[in-house]
Parts: C-alpha cells; sequence; structure tokens
C-alpha cells in the first residue's frame, strides 16, 4: 500500500515540475505571430488580423520542452466513430480544467472564478474579445442561453449530462455583465468545479447562441420552415440534428458548420448528415483560437488532424508499425511496446499511468427486465460463488501481463481504499464456488450438469462484450472465465459487439451480463459508478437504479433496495459537502457498504499502459495518467505538441 501511495504522488511531482502548463495571461497585444496557414488568409483578406481574432487576455501555454514550429498534420486512427478520440484530443474546452498533474482545477475559457464559502456560488470571468471559431464573439450570453435555452427545457433534457442535472428550481445561471457569469445554487455543490473540469463539463462553452438559436422553437419564430426544410419531425429533432444528435457525443459536434472553441475545427465532408464518418475525418486549425506559447505564438502549431477511420481496435497496429500514425494511446496494443515493433515503426513511447480500478469489471444486470434473471442477479452467494470460480492467475499468464489479482476497489494509496473491497474473493477455489452456488440455491443440475434457475430451467445468461474498451481488450479473459464457469455449471455465451452498439444496450438496460474497464480507482469521488450506481448505464450493476438516484420520477428508474438507497443517499451528500474531510468521511462509508455488497467482480490490476509517438512529434510529456475525468492526452494541451522534421 505504500509503494502505491508513493507511485501517485511521484508521478504527480513529475507532472507538475516537467514544464507544467500554467493558466497565466497575456495582459496586452505584444507582436502576437501566426501560422503562414492563417497569415496568408489574412493576406487574401479572409482573416482579421490576428490582434483582431485573440482575446485581449489570450491563455499563455508554457510548452512542454520548447517553442514549436507551425505546420504539418497530427495522424491518428479510430475504430468506426469514436466520440471518446475527438473528445480527448479536440473537445476539452470548458470553464476550467485540470492541471497536466491532475491536482487542481485551472482556470481555462474562464480567466478565472470564485467560490463561495458554502459552495453555493461559483462566479466566472471570461475572457474578453474572445469568438467563436466563425469569428463571433463569445460571451456570458451563450452560457446563459446553455441554461435557458436546453437546461430549463423539458424537451431538451436528453441533452443535459446526469451529473449536471440539479434540477429546474435549484440552479439560476445569470450575467453580471457580458464577461461574467454565475452558478448560483440552493445547496452546496462540493463537487462542482471538479465535475465542471471533466470532459462532459464543457457544456457551459459548447452552445454558441448565435448559431443554435434558430433552431429552437422559443428564438426562432420561422422555425416551421426550417422544420420543413431538413425534413424532421420537430423542432427537437432539428435542434439535435444541427448540434449533438445525443449527449453521449457532447461537447463534440460532428456538424462542421458548429462554432466551437476548440483548437481545431472540422472539415466539411468529414460526416453526412446520419453522423457516418469519411474514411479519413478531417479537422484544420482554428484561426480564432485563444491561447498563446511564452512567445506569443498563437496556437495550436500543427495545422491539420486526419482520423483514419477503421472497422475494429486490431487494425491500429498495423498502421502504427507502418509509421502512419503519429502520436496515439487509444487502441494501441501492448504489443507496440516491444522493441522490434518501435524499432521497425520508427516510434517510441510515452507511459500511462491508469487511473481505473480494475482491468475488467464484470457486472450482473440486477435490474434486469427478466424478473428470474433479476433474481439470480440480485444473489450475493452466486456472485461471490462466480468470483471464487475464475482463475485470475491462469489469465494473467495467458495474457501475458504483469499485474495482480483484485477486486474493483479504489487504488491503495488512494483516500477511499479499502482493503476488504479490493481483496476479498479472490482466491481460485472451485471448491468454495460450488458451496456458495449451492447455497444460493442453485444446487440443483440438468443432465449435462448445468445448474438449474429458480423457474426450473437452465440457469443461461450472455457476456455483452464490448469492443474497444480502454487500455486493453478482453479476448484472453472472456473465453476462460466462459470455462471456469462451466466447469461450476454456469452456462455463459459471449456477444461481441461495437462500443457504440454496447452504449445502446446499456442505456436500454437490454443485457445480462457485461464488462468493461473499472472505473473509481484513482477518481472514485468523480467517477463511482462501481459502487453507488449513480451515473446511468455507466453503473451496469443496476441502471435502473442509478436513474432512480438520478431523478425518481424518470420512467425508467427503479426504486432500489435499502441497502443502495442508503449509498444513494451518502453519495448525495458527499456531492454537496464542502469540507473535504467530510467528503472522506462519506465516501469511506460508501466503501464498507460495497464490500459487504460485493455487487460487482474484478479480474486483476491494470498494467503500465503506453502510447506511442513518432521522433520527430514533440512536445509530449514523457507520462501521463489515463483515466475518464483525466482525458488524456487533452490536460498536457494538445496544442502545444508539434512536428519537428524538415
Amino acid at each position: 500500500m505504500q509503494k502505491n501511495r508513493n507511485l501517485f504522488r511521484i508521478i504527480s511531482l513529475l507532472l507538475a515540475s516537467a514544464t507544467p502548463i500554467v493558466a497565466t495571461n497575456a495582459s496586452e497585444s505584444l507582436g502576437y505571430r501566426e501560422s503562414s496557414l492563417s497569415a496568408g488568409q489574412v493576406a487574401a483578406g479572409i482573416l482579421p488580423a490576428i490582434d483582431l481574432r485573440l482575446p485581449l487576455n489570450p491563455m499563455l501555454v508554457k510548452p512542454e520542452e520548447r517553442i514549436g514550429r507551425y505546420g504539418g498534420t497530427w495522424r491518428m486512427a479510430m475504430v468506426k466513430v469514436e466520440n471518446n478520440l475527438f473528445q480527448r484530443v479536440i473537445g476539452y474546452e470548458g470553464l476550467v480544467r485540470w492541471d497536466k498533474a491532475w491536482t487542481k482545477v485551472i482556470p481555462n475559457v474562464a480567466q478565472s472564478f470564485t467560490i463561495s464559502p458554502d459552495s453555493k456560488t461559483f462566479t466566472f470571468q471570461l475572457r474578453r474579445g474572445m469568438k467563436w471559431s466563425d469569428g463571433y464573439p463569445f460571451t456570458a450570453d451563450d452560457v446563459v442561453f446553455w441554461y435557458e435555452a436546453m437546461y430549463r427545457n423539458e424537451e431538451l433534457q436528453s441533452l443535459l449530462e446526469t451529473r449536471f442535472k440539479f434540477g429546474k428550481d435549484k440552479l439560476v445561471v445569470k450575467k453580471t455583465d457580458d464577461y461574467s457569469v454565475i452558478f448560483q445554487f440552493a445547496e452546496p455543490q462540493g463537487l462542482f468545479l471538479q465535475n465542471l473540469a471533466s470532459v462532459k463539463g464543457a457544456f457551459a462553452t459548447n452552445c454558441p447562441r448565435h448559431y443554435l438559436a434558430k433552431f429552437h422553437r422559443d428564438y426562432n419564430p420561422d422555425i416551421d420552415r426550417l422544420i420543413a426544410q431538413e425534413g424532421v419531425k420537430n423542432w427537437v429533432e432539428l435542434f439535435k440534428k444541427k448540434s449533438w444528435r445525443t449527449v453521449d457525443v457532447m461537447p463534440f459536434s460532428m456538424v462542421p458548420e458548429f462554432p466551437t472553441l476548440f483548437a481545431w475545427v472540422l472539415e466539411p465532408g468529414s460526416f453526412d448528415t446520419d453522423g457516418n464518418p469519411a474514411p479519413i475525418v478531417k479537422a484544420v486549425r482554428n484561426p480564432y483560437y485563444w491561447k498563446i506559447d511564452t512567445e506569443y505564438n498563437q496556437l495550436p502549431y500543427i495545422d491539420r488532424l486526419e482520423f483514419r477511420v477503421v472497422e475494429k481496435a486490431a487494425d491500429v497496429l498495423p498502421l502504427v508499425l507502418a509509421g502512419e500514425i503519429d502520436m496515439q494511446d487509444r487502441n494501441v496494443p501492448a504489443e507496440a511496446a516491444s522493441s522490434d515493433n518501435q524499432m521497425k515503426g520508427g516510434y517510441g513511447l510515452y507511459t500511462l499511468v491508469s487511473a481505473f480500478s480494475n482491468y475488467m469489471a464484470v457486472s450482473f444486470n440486477q435490474t434486469h427486465r427478466d424478473p428470474v434473471k433479476r433474481e439470480v442477479f440480485r444473489n450475493r452467494d452466486f456472485r461471490i460463488g462466480l468470483s471464487c470460480a475464475i482463475n485470475r492467475p491462469a489469465i494473467i499468464k495467458a495474457a501475458k501481463l504483469d499485474v495482480q489479482p483484485v477486486q474493483v476497489a479504489p487504488l491503495p494509496g488512494t483516500p477511499f481504499y479499502n482493503e476488504r473491497l479490493a481483496t476479498q474473493y479472490l482466491g481460485y477455489d472451485v471448491d468454495a464456488a460450488n458451496r456458495y452456488l449451492d447455497r444460493a440455491g442453485y444446487g440443483q443440475r440438468d443432465a449435462e450438469g448445468f445448474r438449474m434457475g429458480p423457474d426450473g430451467k437452465r440457469l443461461r445468461f450472455t457476456m455483452l462484450n464490448p469492443t474497444p474498451v480502454p487500455g486493453g481488450d478482453f479476448s484472453v479473459h472472456l473465453p476462460m472465465i466462459q470455462a471456469d464457469w462451466r466447469a461450476v455449471g454456469i452456462d455463459m455465451a459471449i456477444e461481441t459487439v461495437h462500443r457504440t452498439e454496447a452504449d445502446k444496450r446499456w442505456t436500454a438496460n437490454d443485457f445480462d451480463v457485461t464488462a468493461f474497464t473499472g472505473a473509481g480507482g484513482f477518481d472514485s469521488i468523480l467517477s463511482p459508478r462501481h459502487y453507488v450506481p449513480s451515473e446511468t448505464f455507466w453503473s451496469q450493476q443496476g441502471v435502473r437504479w442509478a436513474y432512480w438516484a438520478v431523478d425518481a420520477d424518470d420512467p425508467r428508474a427503479e426504486e432500489p433496495p435499502a441497502r443502495v438507497k442508503e449509498s444513494i443517499a451518502l453519495y448525495r451528500q458527499a456531492l454537496q459537502a464542502a469540507d473535504p474531510d467530510r467528503q472522506t468521511e462519506l465516501m469511506r462509508r460508501i466503501m464498507d457498504i460495497a464490500a459487504e455488497e460485493f455487487q460487482v467482480i474484478g479480474i486483476h490490476s491494470i498494467p503500465m499502459g503506453y502510447g506511442v509517438v513518432r521522433r520527430y512529434f514533440r512536445n509530449v510529456p514523457p507520462l501521463m495518467f489515463s483515466a475518464a475525468f483525466y482525458p488524456n492526452p487533452a490536460p498536457t494541451n494538445p496544442c502545444q505538441y508539434f512536428i519537428d522534421r524538415p
């Protein structure tokens, strides 16, 4: 435990000390410089001069190694459509952001912020003169538009991220002038700023009023003409079509004409009107981007981004080895780290320290629509028995990983580590597995040796296996788990689907059991999905319980059992607590309950991960976190990466 605690301290110190990105401001124009691409557009009369495009106080970014060079194309790959990749590379520009070392929240789009002592009032000062990618001013009116046009509109609730639904009467957003905006809560919100620093927290800076208002019924009296013109049923469909379609896409819009504050903007033709990608999705520098380096060069350095679309995660490695990926860690397999492959592909590595809790979290759907499966999956002895039946050492050996067996739990060395939760029911013990399964009431077997369920039929279910998943894949793990469970009389099938399809199935509560990378290791207070059902479809042990936790009146919601309700109540208190010590006390109580309930099965720890980076691709930190709430590589400011070759 001491080793892990020191590891995270050392990592944060290294990240903080290695030429940190700072959130200082340039108070006035001191001879800004720009790329030749932008300069050419200025000369041609397409763009205004750079002093007119930057805010009065652009954000100053200190490069990782040195001042970069303009130009070039950053090449990446994505499996079909990966919204998460876009969000992590391009779409992380909220009012605030995490610093590179993941130690504090710093200003971003907002030049500064203040928080009242009771954590009810959050005031943000915006950057005067800042502009959207189409040159239109970004002001407090855009933030207030999100509140008035979306947050308070019943028909657009599906576009609101769960963790930012506070209730109509519990939040007021107002401006005091064109560059000052206040979030006023009825109750304390002790974690609001940390959640605002996540990718999904960029909602407030991704609602260009001048663009979106014409697709909103309350702002456009001629809305019926646009509805007919676009061939949609109503104004809500029109609004979604012209913005994000679903909450999962936000804050990154696939509509090329959608104005943004991002460093790069989509080129026309990257996506069709149905959201399907071109073979190569392209983005080009935003000439109105509002960050500069320490020598007053406008960022980004790199002119263009290209995302090559592939069918499956296995298609990424050949591109890496062929030298067609410049810098990427998403969907890059462990084989890429071998010295032979590095030599062959002409690339190096950067290290990823995972903040996830487990390589593979197995969740049984305890709010299943089938009452028989629901009864089985809610049986704690059933879950314990299956955990004991898994031969984790054999899986680790077959997968050739340097890891240790562990359950889904906060990481050692973090404030909420719970030894019982992390270590119980890990041993491979077939006798114990059979005893627990018998005690669960499923001792009777059919002619083939499979256990019978409470309805007198074979106990059979399907594992939903999404691909790709962060940090690896389950191609070795799942067949071995399937064989282990078969050995104790459990009949499990495996259904492999693309991640986007899995998202739909989870949301619809249409699955038996599923596996995904375990969250809540380093950031368990922000992502407690496995310990308390609070993150809708991400809390796959009880999706309908999670809907209830967010909104008890949601038609998809189901009231949870008493012990689960207790955890939800404790987490609500933690969200509102302004005192960190009180937050810690409440989270530790949640972990005690999680250990007693044993809702989710873990397999083993996460191995050290790596990203690939070409020798000429510069300003990439040698080490960064890999996490959901630290959306790597975004906190390292990809706008300061550059390509250094003739």
